[in-house]
């Protein structure tokens, strides 16, 4: 399972209406592109100066699956719609290396483990 990371920030005053349209459209694609097992997406609420506006984490099978899916029509659809509102971009792709029952299984003795 590959692990699909992406951080928007956006401009100073994007129309909150504006991002919850992107995010309707993002969540829509789990209907047209098959490549997308599971998609969620979280709104920043601290509205740091270091801090992103959104969090988008997909889920796909493998590499093959992601460039598919970044290639679909669908979402460079969405992609041009929020492109005027987007001052960056962060992505980060990952295969699961450690979750925390993992990592406890490393470091803890067993009569710790839960």
């Amino acid at each position: 399972m590959l692990q699909h990371y992406i951080t928007i920030k956006y401009r100073p005053n994007t129309p909150v209406e504006h991002r919850d349209e992107f995010c309707q459209r993002m969540l829509a694609l789990k209907k047209s592109i098959p490549e997308i097992e599971r998609i969620e997406i979280g709104v920043d609420m601290v509205a740091e100066a270091r801090s992103w506006s959104l969090l988008i984490k997909l889920q796909v099978a493998d590499l093959d699956a992601l460039v598919r899916y970044q290639k679909h029509a669908d979402h460079q659809a969405v992609i041009q719609f929020n492109a005027p509102y987007v001052v960056d971009v962060g992505v980060i792709d990952f295969e699961n290396y450690l979750s925390d029952s993992a990592l406890a299984e490393s470091l803890l003795p067993n009569q710790y483990q839960t």
